[in-house]
C-alpha cells in the first residue's frame, strides 16, 4: 500500500498540491475504498483508516478465529457486513491469556467457540494438504474422530525416509534430567538439547539440502529450552545457525510449518509432572506442523501419565518408530547403527500395478494363441476325415 501512496502522493505533488498528514490519510483511505480484498489484522481493523471508509464490507472472514478472544474478533465487525466466516480449529491453541483471574471467567473463551457450543452449524474441512499420512494418521484418529482426509501427493517418499530414524513419524525416548533455568525458572533439558543437535547434524551432514531455516524447525513448549537450543546451535554451528535451523516455541509457531520438525517435550521426572505439555491442544499442534517428518523426543515413563501421550507413543511402537536412546548419544549415530534402521525402498504401488496388467496382457494373449492352435489342429483333424472318407468311398 505504501508504493500506491507514493505513486499518487507524487501526482499530487506534481500538480501543485498540498502533500501534508491529512492528504497521506485520504489517499489511504480511497486506497481502501476501491480495493475488492482489504487483508489486515483484528487489531489494526479498529484503526482511523478504517473509520474514514466510506463503505461497509460485504463480507469478513476471520482466519485463526479460535486463537483470538470475543473483543478482538468484534473489532472488524463494527464497520458492518452481510456475512462473516470464523475459520479455526477449536482443537489448537487459543489465545494467550495471561492472568488466571481473567482465564476463569472465560475471558479465553473465543467466539468461535462461543457460537460452536451454543448450537451454531459447523462446516469440518476433512481433507488436510500439508502432512504425509504417516503423521496425520495419529492426530486424526486422537483429535479428529478419525475423519481427516489426506489430500493427493501427500505420501511423496523423502530422501530421509531412507532411514526409519528420520520420519515420517518417531518417537525417541530419551530419560534425561530436567532442571529449572537459572534466572527465569523455565524447565529445561540439557540432554534433550544434546541428543538434538546431534540428530541435526546427521540430517544436514546425510541431507544437504535440509540445511536451511526454511526447511528444519526445533520447537519446544518452554521457552528457556528455546533459549538453550539455540545457544547450544550457536556454539556448535556458529552465527549462522539461525539461518539453517529455526528454533521456536510450540505456540509461537502454531499456524506454521516446515518440511522437518523436531518436537522437544522437556519434562522428565519421577513424579510424571509434566506440566502444560498435558494440554492436548499444544500437542496437536507440535505434531502437525510438519510436511514429511516429525520426530518426538521426550521422557515415554514421564509422559506416559497422560493418555494422550501415551497412545502417541503406543502409535510408534506399532509401527517399529519407537526408538529408545541411552548415553552416550553418539553410539545411536554410528555407521553400525544406520545399518539396522536402513529402510528397503518398496516397489510404488503404481509400478506394481502396471507388473500385474503386463502380466495379464500376456496370459490374454497366450490364451488366444493357445484357442487358435486348438481351432486350427480340429480344422485339420476334420480334413483327415474327410480325406478317410473319400478313400474309403473309393475303395
Amino acid at each position: 500500500m505504501d508504493y500506491l501512496i507514493q505513486q499518487k502522493l507524487s501526482g499530487v505533488a506534481s500538480d501543485g498540491g498540498r502533500r501534508g498528514a491529512g492528504e497521506y490519510d485520504r489517499i489511504r483511505a480511497s486506497l481502501l475504498d476501491e480495493a475488492a480484498i482489504v487483508f489486515s489484522t483484528l487489531s489494526f481493523s479498529g484503526s482511523a483508516i478504517f473509520t474514514r471508509m466510506t463503505r461497509a464490507f460485504d463480507v469478513v472472514i476471520i482466519d485463526e478465529a479460535a486463537q483470538a478472544v470475543e473483543p478482538a474478533t468484534l473489532v472488524p465487525l463494527v464497520h458492518g457486513c452481510r456475512q462473516v466466516f470464523l475459520v479455526g480449529d477449536p482443537v489448537q491453541l487459543p489465545a494467550t491469556v495471561i492472568s488466571k483471574t481473567a482465564q476463569n471467567l472465560g475471558y479465553r473463551t473465543s467466539l468461535f467457540q462461543r457460537f460452536q457450543a451454543a448450537g451454531f452449524p459447523v462446516q469440518m474441512l476433512k481433507i488436510q494438504y500439508r502432512m504425509h499420512p504417516e503423521i496425520s494418521v495419529f492426530p486424526s484418529k486422537e483429535f479428529y474422530e478419525g475423519i481427516l482426509e489426506d489430500g493427493e501427493g501427500l505420501n511423496k517418499k523423502r530422501p530421509w525416509h531412507s532411514y526409519s530414524c528420520f520420519g515420517p513419524f518417531c518417537f525417541f525416548d530419551v530419560d534425561g534430567v530436567e532442571s529449572q533455568l537459572s534466572g527465569s525458572g523455565s524447565t529445561v533439558n540439557e540432554d534433550e538439547v544434546g541428543f538434538i543437535t546431534l540428530l541435526y547434524h546427521q540430517l544436514a551432514m546425510r541431507y544437504p539440502e535440509l540445511k536451511s531455516s526454511s526447511q528444519v524447525a526445533v520447537i519446544s513448549p518452554y521457552r528457556g529450552q528455546v533459549k538453550l537450543l539455540k545457544d547450544h546451535f550457536r556454539s556448535t554451528f556458529g552465527d549462522q545457525s539461525k539461518e539453517v535451523i529455526d528454533v521456536n516455541t510450540v505456540d509461537g509457531f502454531q499456524g506454521r510449518e516446515k518440511e522437518l520438525v523436531i518436537f522437544s517435550c522437556v519434562r522428565c521426572n519421577k513424579e510424571q509432572n509434566i506440566g502444560f505439555v498435558s494440554d492436548f491442544r499444544r500437542m496437536n499442534v507440535a505434531i502437525t506442523r510438519a510436511r514429511s517428518a516429525v520426530l518426538v523426543i521426550g521422557s515415554a515413563s514421564t509422559l506416559k501419565k497422560d493418555k494422550h501421550w501415551t497412545n502417541l507413543v503406543e502409535s510408534a511402537k506399532e509401527r517399529n518408530r519407537y526408538f529408545k536412546v541411552t548415553k552416550p548419544f553418539t553410539a545411536f549415530f554410528t555407521e553400525d547403527s544406520f545399518k539396522t534402521m536402513k529402510v528397503e525402498r518398496p516397489v510404488p504401488e503404481a509400478r506394481i500395478s502396471q507388473a500385474i496388467e503386463a502380466i495379464n496382457e500376456v496370459v490374454a494373449r497366450q490364451e488366444v494363441m493357445d484357442a487358435d492352435d486348438a481351432g486350427d489342429n480340429q480344422a485339420d483333424g476334420d480334413d483327415y476325415d474327410a480325406m478317410e472318407a473319400d478313400d474309403g468311398g473309393g475303395g
